[in-house]
């Protein structure tokens, strides 16, 4: 969807995606039937290779969702190829330093102004029939390049890490922060430091995300404000479901 920015800057509410980790182009489709405005492919936590991440991509896509991607790491080796398959965007997982952040993010951006090299060739130029200025346009205009904040201390610094030129926005990874302080996303430190990062992506003009492991979680964040909202993940919703079918049809019986 090469009009991904342009839809963020004019949504009425955030918007809905969830995370994909199965290598199914059925699970995406579905997703699209379901009514989610994006996916974010898992390349982090989920065993799928780039070549498997580009089907996604394309089957999203033509189900009318945008198909932002998951890095696997902070050295960006996949970033390339990715944008080049015509992913919507990226998002860096464990974002703690600002240099990294800031050399991920400018090799996002075509050079001068960043370090990603030249593929019109690619889907993301059409295999070469995209005029070159669109090709550019679309490359620097219309990708989301997204950072997870994932460390307390690094989530208080938030206004930082916006503050970089190639940085569209950042995302609050609670999972790890759990891991490392024991916070959950219920407690009041907890929603007051989510309210904090919001803030500072309003206050930078840029885009801010965060990940919900319900439907009443996902609301509370939409309703604060939040650009992108995820909610649960596809092998998570396949497995209550799977088991919920299982226990209700055997339940009383011997």
């Amino acid at each position: 969807m090469a009009d991904f920015m342009d839809r963020l800057a004019g949504r009425q509410r955030g918007l809905l995606g969830t995370w994909a980790k199965i290598p199914s182009l059925e699970t995406i489709e579905l997703m699209g039937h379901a009514g989610f405005d994006f996916v974010v492919i898992d390349l982090e936590h989920a065993p799928l290779t780039v070549e498997t991440a580009y089907r996604m991509i394309v089957m999203a896509q033509g189900m009318g969702m945008a198909a932002l991607v998951r890095l696997s790491d902070r050295q960006g080796s996949q970033v390339q190829r990715l944008l080049d398959s015509g992913a919507d965007g990226l998002l860096v997982p464990h974002s703690a330093d600002l240099s990294t952040a800031e050399r991920i993010s400018a090799s996002m951006v075509f050079a001068p102004g960043g370090t990603r090299g030249l593929g019109a060739t690619s889907r993301a130029g059409r295999w070469g029939t995209l005029p070159m200025e669109e090709y550019l346009r679309q490359g620097d205009k219309q990708c989301l390049r997204m950072l997870q904040l994932e460390d307390w201390e690094v989530m208080g610094k938030a206004a930082d890490y916006l503050a970089l030129p190639h940085v569209g926005g950042v995302f609050v990874g609670l999972g790890d922060l759990f891991l490392s302080t024991g916070r959950k996303p219920s407690e009041p430190e907890t929603l007051a430091m989510v309210k904090s990062v919001l803030e500072a992506a309003k206050a930078a003009g840029k885009e801010s995300g965060i990940a919900a492991s319900s439907a009443e979680e996902a609301r509370l964040y939409l309703d604060m404000g939040y650009s992108l909202v995820m909610v649960s993940n596809d092998t998570t919703l396949f497995a209550k479901a799977v088991n919920g079918v299982v226990a209700a049809t055997l339940e009383g019986l011997g």
